[in-house]
């Protein structure tokens, strides 16, 4: 997903701001109620019907920060909420996460039929969409063509078939955006999400142009882990390189994160080469007993796209666990684990349902670089004029930097399978797709046996962790600051080896 900054971007990064602010100075509880109104009072009054509607809107994304689901919330102050949330935090055990959410109250400007004649209709002497309509649901009435929709499908033939184009094929942004069609219509002519079909991946989040889904946040829950006193580990997906400026690397980045409350910074780099070594042995063990290929286990969309869609495909996938996981155990392992908590911060929404379902107890609260953003400018911490001389430098690995791009899962199971040559056929041959839409087609040939392939990549977002939805830049430029610090690592881990 490409990274544009849009008006509905700058108002959730605002709202997000002013809660971080409020809440860093614990004046969040006694001023909630007035934030819709105060944001409003700043600009926001150009999107809706009045400004009324706007802090309405306004209020239930802000409910979303506080991280609750929207129907069990709906006719709550947004002070009643908030003292909910500290007086009974959501769990996962007696909260079952919704992630993603439709704001009722925004979601209403989309039109709901599929199939529109427009006014270019010239009442045609050929009458092709007549013609073509397998229903009879074209007539002509006042000289253009009219859809009777109690016969009409909406197959969009007739939209294929006129030579003018005068009839037009509509669709919710966010219904095409979803390839899992888990996007419904709901009362009022809105959209709802079928929570049973949906892989969290977020493309309908940033296909809406009304800003009217959005998903459920750690935000607060976080902001408040850093204010409790307990240890809090802040574990960094690879794809950083390029979300907060050239100029900030990682140590600038750990800095920062450790000016922010943090009491450790690990990359989940580090978690990720220890899942290519255990994934690289899995899938030899597995070829050489003949069990077939093997699923990656990286990307919680793509294995709940198999989990939901392709269930007989299901005991493919790796049972190794994901980096995120595996770097939260490394870091918690030999230490008094009793108060130390674990907060993946990445572009990655899904991880969310991935911690709740996969992580309770190991992992305590998710952040989309995004969020973290907000709560940096909250802090007044510019990262790039962060002193990183306290934080020692390390060369993070390469082989893991790797994960968060597509193909690179892939290629570095290839790249282990190579240098241990614990599989005795040819090269390991490896096949990648990115995209749910894309996934859905590799596990489609999966299904009728027509792989040709031992292990099989699938990452839930177009150009892999990022393009996801979390992130502050565009795919191309996270790609190319990518490429340069993997090179820069490789290159110093070179020197070291030359000096030692």
């Amino acid at each position: 997903m490409g990274v544009v900054v849009s008006e509905v971007t700058k108002i959730k990064r605002k709202m997000m701001i002013e809660v971080a602010t409020l809440a860093r100075q614990n004046r969040l509880l006694t001023e909630i109620d007035f934030l819709p109104k105060k944001l409003t009072k700043e600009g926001f009054t150009n999107y809706r019907c009045c400004e009324y509607k706007e802090r309405a809107v306004l209020s239930e994304r802000i409910k979303l920060l506080l991280g609750v689901n929207l129907a069990e919330h709906k006719e709550q102050r947004l002070s009643e909420v908030l003292r909910d949330v500290l007086e009974n935090p959501p769990t996962a055990e007696k909260n079952p996460p919704k992630l993603i959410n439709v704001i009722e109250e925004s979601c209403d400007r989309c039109p709901i039929e599929k199939i529109v004649v427009t006014d270019a209709c010239r009442n045609c002497v050929a009458h092709h969409c007549l013609n073509s309509c397998p229903k009879k649901a074209i007539e002509f009435v006042g000289n253009r063509a009219y859809i009777n929709k109690e016969r009409c499908v909406e197959c969009g033939i007739c939209a294929k078939s006129c030579h003018f184009g005068a009839i037009l094929e509509l669709e919710r942004p966010c219904s095409r955006a979803c390839a899992v069609a888990a996007i419904e219509p709901g009362d009022n002519c809105t959209a709802q999400i079928n929570h049973e079909r949906c892989v969290e991946c977020g493309a309908c989040i940033a296909a809406c142009p009304f800003g009217s889904i959005s998903e459920r946040s750690d935000f607060l829950k976080v902001i408040r882990l850093l204010q409790s006193g307990n240890p809090v580990a802040a574990l960094v997906a690879p794809s950083f390189p390029g979300q907060f400026g050239s100029l900030v690397d990682w140590e600038m980045l750990q800095a920062g994160l450790v000016k922010l409350g943090f009491t450790e910074v690990v990359s989940v780099a580090d978690g990720a080469e220890a899942v290519a070594e255990e994934e690289s042995v899995e899938v030899c063990q597995r070829l050489n007993s003949g069990d077939g290929y093997i699923l990656n286990s990286c990307c919680p969309s793509f294995k709940r796209l198999v989990q939901l869609e392709y269930p007989a495909l299901f005991d493919h996938v790796s049972a190794t666990e994901s980096p995120m996981l595996k770097t939260a155990a490394m870091v918690r392992k030999g230490k008094d684990s009793t108060n130390l908590k674990c907060v993946f911060i990445g572009p990655c929404i899904a991880k969310q349902g991935e911690a709740a379902r996969e992580g309770r107890g190991i992992i305590e609260g998710v952040l989309t670089f995004e969020e973290l953003a907000a709560m940096l400018v909250a802090a007044n911490i510019n990262l790039a004029e962060t002193n990183p001389q306290s934080i020692h430098a390390v060369s993070l690995s390469a082989l893991g930097m790797g994960f968060c791009s597509s193909g690179g899962v892939g290629n570095a199971v290839k790249k282990v399978v190579a240098r241990h040559g614990t599989y005795p056929g040819q090269e390991l041959r490896v096949v990648s797709a990115a995209g749910i839409a894309n996934c859905t087609q590799l596990l489609k040939l999966a299904a009728h046996n027509l792989l040709e392939a031992e292990f099989v990549e699938g990452m839930g977002c177009v150009g892999g962790c990022i393009g996801g939805p979390g992130t502050l830049v565009e795919a191309k430029t996270a790609s190319r600051a990518l490429s340069k610090f993997v090179d820069g690592s490789a290159e110093q881990a070179s020197n070291r080896l030359l000096k030692d």
